[in-house]
């Protein structure tokens, strides 16, 4: 059998445009597979070329560049690399990138408002409400998950910060739970305490599945990659809509997971108390 043929930057390019609906002055969430994408030249730097290209630098991508927290606790805006796939850590590599100051949930913003939107993360928690990918769902932002499903769809755990779900907070993975420390680009050390370390996401695809039944989702591909591509908007609309239904509505029901059970713990005992469910204050 003869090998696949590499792909071009051209042709990622043109896959951007014509097949998922890129356009110059985008504003773009990018999740991503670089294995799903199959053979291309140059490899992980030409994927993250073509998405620059297309958007230009009118437009804004937002990647995440999540990290786990190591044994000493030390995030290093500049050095630590993100774990969350290799586009991820080209475009943090990337002359003119800006990265969010935040030392497990940072965000490589590149283009016209990367400095804007991941301004003051350090402030907010990691994927809680006016961070990163918030500001950009609020202003109109795309999502485009190349090779990969909502599992890994970051914003959704943002609909579960704007209700306040009972477990927000209260259940983590091991290592999250502590204060860590930031080390930013201008080598000043600062002290970040815990604050609303998100949960597991494989129960995401039930996200999936209502903008599928009302037609939110566009299909398309970049290389050998499957595409999503649908609106900040309608994800936060469809999780917060929900998660007004079940505050439990987005945890997995795998027996094994360390978070999702414990949390589903906290939601039964929140309504047991006979406590209001959504809470009295919480968005429309």
């Amino acid at each position: 059998m003869a090998p696949t043929a590499e792909r071009g930057l051209d042709q990622l390019c043109s896959d951007l445009r014509d097949r998922c609906g890129v356009r110059a002055g985008d504003l773009l969430i990018i999740h991503s597979s670089a294995m799903a994408v199959g053979p291309v030249d140059d490899g992980v730097v030409t994927i993250s070329r073509a998405i620059r290209e297309v958007v230009t630098e009118r437009g804004t991508v937002l990647v995440p560049t999540f990290c786990r927290p190591i044994d000493d606790g030390v995030f290093k805006i500049r050095r630590t690399p993100s774990i969350v796939g290799l586009v991820t850590e080209s475009f943090r590599r990337t002359p003119g990138s800006i990265r969010s100051m935040h030392p497990t949930h940072s965000v490589v913003g590149w283009g016209r408002r990367a400095a804007e939107l991941t301004a003051g993360h350090e402030k907010t928690s990691g994927l809680g409400v006016d961070s990163p990918f918030h500001k950009a769902a609020k202003e109109g932002a795309y999502i485009l998950m190349i090779g990969c499903d909502l599992r890994t769809c970051s914003l959704v755990h943002v609909a579960e910060a704007i209700l306040r779900v009972p477990y927000l907070g209260k259940v983590c993975y091991a290592g999250y739970g502590r204060t860590l420390t930031l080390i930013d680009r201008d080598g000043n050390v600062r002290e970040v305490p815990p604050r609303d370390p998100p949960g597991d996401s494989v129960a995401f695809t039930r996200v999936q599945d209502a903008l599928e039944q009302g037609g939110l989702i566009r299909h398309g591909s970049v290389g050998q990659a499957e595409t999503l591509r649908f609106t900040g908007a309608d994800c936060l609309r469809v999780s917060v809509a929900l998660l007004r239904q079940d505050p439990a509505a987005l945890l997995c029901d795998k027996p094994g997971c360390p978070v999702c059970p414990p949390s589903r713990r906290i939601v039964e005992e929140y309504l047991a108390g006979g406590n209001p469910w959504p809470p009295p204050d919480a968005p429309a």
